[in-house]
């Protein structure tokens, strides 16, 4: 039976990667054909091309045929349409097998020629820009469920045919069935957005007729919305016989024309008792949403001569008719001029992964992190060329993404040569993904005081190493070292006075001079209390003079202690909530939503930088089983980026053995026990106490070492022979993988054994 081709529903974006899809295939078999000809030109080539070129031919042709009733075995008529979609899929085949053939004859009697290279690249250009075998599938985007709720549905009739399932053919469905304005259809439908039922079209009435006029009431019944949010309009260019109709049940509070917006503008918030009195339009531009950038109101403000700009965020979005505060992004220059951007649904809902591409750092320093809530990459800086090593402060509640954020910058600090020192006070809880795949993992506060007194030493070596300059030069001679303390306030507001303030000292003064020798400092907090960062106030003035990432928090002091100082003047910085809707929170409420039908703002935050705020989201990281398995991956297996010789000598005993955190204990406690002095149970006392009697050299304390560590093991394994770091896992299945990597490390260290090649590691003393 000569059946009707039913059109398929797909989500949009599969439709635009089977477009991508054809049209590489095309262009790689364009290129096949070009080249083919001119290495293998003999007669089973001429004979397999004229078989394609027939038996295409032939199935093309059974398309032509009638057609019979599978039911009634009644013979009907050809398939006009079957025909034609036959015809877009034989096409390429014809155009393709012809101009092999064509080339392959003309090669074996005639010689090379230019026309047999140009012929297949036209024939693919031609065929990769129509893309007939994606056209032929009727592929439709498929529309948001919550357009099926909020579209009006028309009540059953057995008198009529089934209403279009598409919303275009809908909406003209019902302009055609209401009868009230005869004569004439709705054509050119332009949604808004394909999670709501707001549109545009064009009235069309018959030649030489005009389209009647219908009231608002009218307008709003043949579509079922309320009244009052449907309405005609002139057709710019057109006569009466076309008209602009504008259909906006969602989205009526904003303006419906560019050129309204001016108005809009100065009526709901620049007026006299407006959100921002006298903060008035200058320019702006209505942005249709793209693959990169969601649908937009970009709006330039500037507030009068002798005034600062000020943008109040709550009034605006109130004026605006805007219920999800992060639709609303307000920035400014802190002195009279300010950038609106007004969104219909929240611009960072979805976000990538990332890729090492975006996680390498460029000349200027920087790595994109995430995604701006225009679209633009968010970029952050691992160093600046002009001022050195970066210090800076993330603060963010429970959930937020703050060790999603740490886990990018590390990653891009292996993949940029940067040595990478994290201090996990939690006990490597917080960042397990970069132990061993940083220099120094840290865990719990007595190792982190060990690293802390490290760096310390390293940075004081700098500095009488480098007295003939005055900035820090990256690779010359030194590689630059960052140092991430996630969870600081556990050792910052510890119950040991002598321990508090030790690591207070470190910590300021590395934030003070570390950054022109190439160290720097970013810590990551829940709170920005002085109470939390041992009481001094140089902590946090120093790393608010970096970077700073603020998150979601629990508190609002906390919030406006980070923006103490480096907030633009007029600036008001909405706390982020912790789940977002698609349709708004309140319009969740009301429905009664749960939360898991919400999205986690996860990885949300305004970036303060080089003076200005960004409001952005970093890359998306999946967590499988406790850990974020993509960026374990990203890491790679070289080894991380080390210390000099002369550095490791420097930051002493605790370096050399600060991937076996056993043998770490035991140098502490022998540095305590050569000094005299009683509590060696206690690792963390040991360190205090040894700085607070001023001896920062470890030189003359007795080493105790253990039976065998990991480093042993792996170097006794290697005497068989080069290994992998796969097989060596395998062969010590009781050893954490980290140990295993950071033990290969150890004996880089030492020498005692290195890298042959990616992953490969083999001894020093081997002999093949």
């Amino acid at each position: 039976m000569a059946t009707a081709h039913t059109a398929r529903t797909v989500p949009g974006h599969e439709i635009h990667r089977r477009f991508k899809r054809e049209r590489a295939a095309h262009l790689a078999t364009a290129t096949a054909v070009a080249i083919a000809p001119q290495l293998y030109a003999t007669g089973y080539a001429e004979l397999g091309a004229v078989g394609a070129l027939g038996l295409t031919g032939l199935w093309l042709y059974s398309k032509t045929k009638p057609q019979q009733d599978e039911n009634t075995g009644e013979t009907r008529g050809m398939d006009a349409g079957a025909v034609l979609r036959a015809s877009q899929q034989s096409i390429p085949v014809l155009g393709y097998a012809g101009a092999y053939l064509a080339d392959v004859v003309a090669h074996m009697h005639h010689g090379f020629a230019w026309w047999q290279l140009a012929v297949p690249a036209v024939w693919g250009a031609v065929m990769a820009a129509a893309a007939p075998l994606t056209r032929s599938l009727g592929l439709v985007p498929e529309h948001h469920p919550v357009l099926q709720q909020t579209a009006p549905q028309p009540p059953a009739d057995p008198g009529q045919a089934p209403p279009p399932q598409d919303y275009a053919s809908f909406l003209a469905w019902l302009w055609a069935h209401s009868e009230r304005a005869p004569g004439t259809r709705l054509m050119a439908v332009e949604q808004y957005l394909p999670t709501r039922p707001d549109f545009e079209a064009v009235i069309v009435a018959k030649r030489g007729r005009e389209v009647p006029t219908l009231n608002a009431s009218t307008l709003a019944a043949i579509f079922d919305f309320p009244e009052g949010t449907v309405e005609l309009r002139p057709l710019p260019g057109s006569g009466p016989g076309r008209m602009r109709l504008i259909a906006r049940p969602t989205l009526h509070a904003m303006p419906q024309d560019a050129r309204d917006f001016p108005a809009f503008w100065k009526e709901q918030v620049a007026a006299k008792d407006g959100a921002a009195p006298g903060m008035d339009l200058v320019d702006h531009r209505i942005e249709r949403e793209t693959e990169h950038s969601r649908q937009r109101i970009v709006v330039l403000v500037r507030a009068p001569a002798g005034k600062e700009i000020r943008l109040p965020h709550g009034p605006i979005a109130s004026a605006l008719g805007i219920d999800d505060p992060s639709c609303l992004v307000i920035e400014t220059d802190g002195i009279r001029n300010g950038v609106v951007s007004i969104y219909l649904r929240n611009p960072l809902m979805r976000v990538r992964q990332a890729t090492a591409e975006d996680l390498t750092m460029d000349d200027k320093g920087r790595i994109t992190i995430g995604v701006r809530h225009d679209g633009k990459p968010a970029k952050v800086r691992l160093w600046d060329p002009q001022l050195g090593a970066i210090r800076g402060i993330t603060a963010g509640a429970t959930g937020a993404g703050k060790s999603v954020f740490q886990l990018l910058l590390l990653v891009g600090e292996k993949l940029s040569g940067v040595i990478s020192w994290v201090g996990d006070l939690q006990g490597g809880k917080s960042l397990p993904e970069a132990d061993g795949n940083v220099d120094w993992f840290a865990k719990g506060e007595a190792e982190v005081l060990g690293m802390l007194l490290a760096a310390h030493a390293v940075m004081k070596y700098r500095e009488n190493a480098s007295r003939d300059r005055g900035d820090f030069a990256l690779g010359e001679p030194w590689r630059l070292l960052s140092i991430t303390l996630d969870e600081i306030n556990r050792l910052l507001s510890h119950p040991n006075e002598v321990i508090k303030k030790l690591a207070a000292y470190l910590i300021a003064d590395i934030q003070k001079t570390g950054r022109k020798v190439g160290v720097g400092v970013r810590l990551a907090v829940q709170s920005l209390h002085l109470k939390d960062l041992g009481d001094e106030e140089a902590i946090r003035q120093q790393g608010k003079s970096g970077m700073v990432v603020l998150m979601r928090t629990l508190s609002s002091s906390t919030q406006g202690m980070g923006l103490d100082g480096i907030s633009p003047p007029g600036f008001q910085m909405e706390n982020i909530p912790a789940r977002i809707y698609e349709n708004g929170q309140i319009e969740a409420l009301f429905n009664g939503e749960d939360d898991e039908d919400g999205e986690s703002t996860a990885g949300m935050a305004y970036i303060f930088t080089d003076g200005r705020v960004e409001f952005m989201r970093t890359f998306n990281a999946k967590k499988v089983n406790g850990l974020y398995v993509d960026l374990t991956e990203m890491f790679g297996d070289d080894p991380a980026p080390t210390l000099t010789d002369e550095e490791a000598a420097v930051a002493s005993e605790a370096y050399a053995w600060r991937h076996d955190h056993d043998m770490l204990t035991t140098v502490m406690k022998g540095l305590l026990a050569a000094q005299g002095i009683e509590g060696a149970d206690d690792p963390a006392t040991a360190y205090a106490a040894v700085a607070a009697k001023g001896n920062k050299n470890s030189g003359g304390a007795k080493k105790s070492e253990p039976k065998e560590t990991v480093a042993d093991k792996v170097y006794e394994l290697l005497g068989q022979g080069p290994m992998t770091l796969k097989e060596l896992r395998a062969a010590l299945p009781d050893v954490a993988n980290s140990s295993i990597a950071n033990a290969t490390t150890t004996l880089r260290d030492q020498g005692r054994a290195a890298p042959i090649s990616r992953g490969v590691w083999q001894r020093t003393d081997y002999d093949d």
